[in-house]
């Protein structure tokens, strides 16, 4: 199968960091975008929106490597899959490496973003970059617009579904008044026969008698 990233839907996430060795420094929570970039290639930006903004960008045959990497069989489609279910589980971490500078500081230029689909499952790792200044400044600005972006369409999407559901629950209200209606004329049509019928057979079981014909009678006896 071509080797494609057409169907591969944006994919959001929060995440708890954690740093590789133990350290004193508290960690904000991050979040993640992966999504398609310049049709070829995957693009992973993680933030905390404050000190720390990494970055991944994996072409095409990059993504393959992975794919024998962690051991994926199956067609490229199987591991695009596996990759969008892992980027979408509770089993994402991310790892801070970080170094001692000459000045004492810690330093952190990489880290790990890490994704299992579920517990005993191929692990998918990959390598990310820090970015400073104008790139970190980029990268947030760009989740967050796609974060947006993304917010709205689904928005949009329910609100058609709530216009289309009350639509629908107006035209059956409608349908049933309309059944209703006709099932009353019919009840009433029933009613005025089954009422004639009862009158005609009440009619022969009693006839009317008439007066003349019982003076003949009378005076044949007599």
């Amino acid at each position: 199968m071509a080797r494609s990233l057409e169907e591969f839907e944006p994919i959001f996430g929060k995440v708890n960091a954690e740093w590789e060795k133990p350290c004193s420094v508290d960690l904000l929570p991050f979040m993640f975008h992966v999504h398609v970039f310049e049709a070829t290639s995957i693009r992973i930006h993680v933030t905390d929106f404050h000190s720390y903004t990494f970055e991944c960008i994996r072409s095409l045959t990059q993504l393959e490597d992975l794919k024998d990497d962690i051991g994926i069989g199956g067609n490229w489609s199987d591991f695009i899959n596996y990759l969008r279910a892992s980027m979408s589980s509770d089993k994402v971490k991310l790892i801070l490496y970080s170094t001692i500078n000459p000045v004492g500081h810690r330093d952190v230029r990489i880290a790990k973003f890490i994704a299992q689909k579920a517990k005993g499952m191929p692990v998918c790792s990959i390598s990310l970059v820090r970015l400073v200044n104008s790139s970190a400044n980029d990268a947030m600005a760009n989740l967050s617009i796609e974060l947006l972006t993304a917010f709205q369409r689904e928005h949009n999407l329910v609100i058609r579904e709530q216009t289309r559901a009350y639509q629908l629950s107006t035209l059956i209200s409608a349908e049933q008044q309309k059944n209703e209606s006709i099932q009353e004329q019919l009840d009433a049509v029933l009613n005025a026969k089954r009422q004639k019928a009862q009158k005609s057979s009440s009619d022969k079981a009693f006839p009317v008698s008439d007066p003349l014909e019982t003076q003949i009678q009378c005076h044949l006896r007599g």
